[in-house]
């Protein structure tokens, strides 16, 4: 028996600029986090299966057909794919999510039962 690790396959795709590997079939939120890009989430938890409802971690996805808006948290890293988090429409489009969820937001902190610990 070996004690070595089986090698898991991995993808290159460009991160901001730069280049990034990642493992294949990694979440493009998870594979941004290590390599120490944050991208804003509210609705992703790395133990739980995707739902990409709150928006919040929309980024700019380039992966072949041009640049459109789509959510981190949903989409798995390919190979030559192309993501801005720091682009002026992912900036506004962000803006915007967090936006719509503070309209209808009490901001009434002090009874809240967070406490004062949520991500908002």
């Amino acid at each position: 028996m070996s004690d070595t690790p089986p090698q898991t396959e991995t993808v290159t795709f460009t991160l901001n600029g730069k280049a990034v590997e990642a493992e294949k079939g990694e979440l493009v939120i998870k594979a941004a986090e290590r390599a120490g890009v944050y991208i804003p989430h509210f609705c992703y938890h790395p133990r739980m299966k995707p739902v990409g409802m709150c928006r919040m971690c929309i980024v700019d996805i380039d992966s072949g057909r041009g640049p459109a808006l789509q959510p981190s948290c949903m989409i798995e890293v390919a190979p030559d794919m192309v993501v801005n988090t720091e682009s002026e429409g992912t900036k506004k489009a962000q803006d915007g999510v967090l936006e719509f969820l503070l309209l209808n937001h009490p901001l009434d902190c002090p009874v809240c039962d967070k406490g004062g610990e949520c991500p908002l």
